[in-house]
């Protein structure tokens, strides 16, 4: 991929940056500080070739470059290409060098994807999944290999339940994919977000809470997640199950103030660690009036929203 080729297609950069980002992770340690750089120079001048204020483009492109954007932070570079590192070697000892592709990017609506035939296993991640620790990541190369496929899905639940940086990277890219003609377009079918915050703001913070720049219903309905709030773009999001008849007005309530929880508080660090759901943040979440009953009809609901 010289400069010349950064003409190339956002589909055929990305397939060809997975071969080097996969090669770069699997390098010899005597190689593997010179490789990284190399493959970091790469995404850094791709980036430079982008579209500075795109307009026009598809939500696949737009996708693209967010995620370019993305990796051309050192700090996500090198969680990603530890991650591949990790997997790269469990799927090796599991199902054999050669005999497997990988692909970790944002651009699927699913955290993976498994596709088997007599000849390799294609594998696809959700970049969301790049704080997998080594266990998970021999976890799933076995499972892959025994074709257990409930208890894969199983491990990533339980993934999900314990990384709580993995929906705030999820936001991220779904924030960029959200169509913008529906972008901060607050009003649903039977509730109004705007409102919703507004009375919110009132009961929690005295008002005094700065409304996101955006505030939107998510593009479609998930079972798993009931909102999000994308600290860096100040993005706000619901999920769209909850715009319905038979939902309480205090669950919405109790949604949106576990959101923004996670804008007043920010994002704390320890170490390499990211923690949005810390001990301060979980005694303030109860603080809420109706949590306990708002949970209770989540956690019996979610499936159904």
């Amino acid at each position: 991929m010289t400069e010349k080729r950064i003409s190339l297609s956002p589909a055929q950069i990305t397939e060809q940056l997975q071969v080097i980002m996969n090669k770069t992770a699997l390098a010899e340690n005597y190689q593997l500080e010179a490789e990284t750089v190399k493959t970091y120079n790469l995404i850094v001048h791709i980036e430079e070739g982008l579209p500075k204020e795109p307009k026009n483009l598809s939500n696949y492109y737009l996708l693209f470059i967010a995620w370019i954007r993305w990796l051309s932070d050192w700090n996500n570079y090198s969680l990603n290409l530890l991650h591949r590192r990790r997997l790269l070697g469990q799927l090796n000892q599991q199902i054999g060098a050669g005999k497997f592709t990988l692909e970790i990017y944002p651009f699927s609506s699913k955290l993976y994807g498994v596709k088997s035939d007599l000849r390799k296993t294609q594998i696809q991640l959700h970049e969301s999944l790049d704080y997998m620790t080594e266990n998970d990541c021999k976890r799933f190369a076995q499972l892959i290999k025994r074709q257990r496929w409930s208890d894969l899905k199983r491990l990533i639940v339980e993934y999900q339940e314990r990384t709580p940086q993995w929906k705030e990277l999820s936001a991220h890219f779904q924030s960029v994919k959200a169509n913008p003609t529906h972008r901060n377009q607050t009003r649903g079918r039977y509730y109004d977000l705007e409102q919703v915050f507004t009375a919110c703001n009132q009961h929690n913070f005295g008002g005094k809470m700065a409304r996101p720049k955006v505030i939107h219903w998510s593009p479609r309905v998930n079972h798993t997640t009931m909102g999000s709030y994308n600290t860096n773009e100040d993005i706000l999001m619901i999920n769209r199950g909850l715009d319905r008849p038979d939902v309480p007005g205090y669950v919405l309530d109790f949604v949106m103030y576990h959101e923004l929880l996670h804008k007043a508080l920010g994002v704390k660090t320890a170490g390499s660690r990211r923690m949005a759901h810390t001990k301060e943040f979980r005694d303030l979440e109860q603080r809420h009036p109706d949590y306990e009953r708002a949970q209770a009809f989540i956690q019996k609901n979610a499936k159904r929203l």
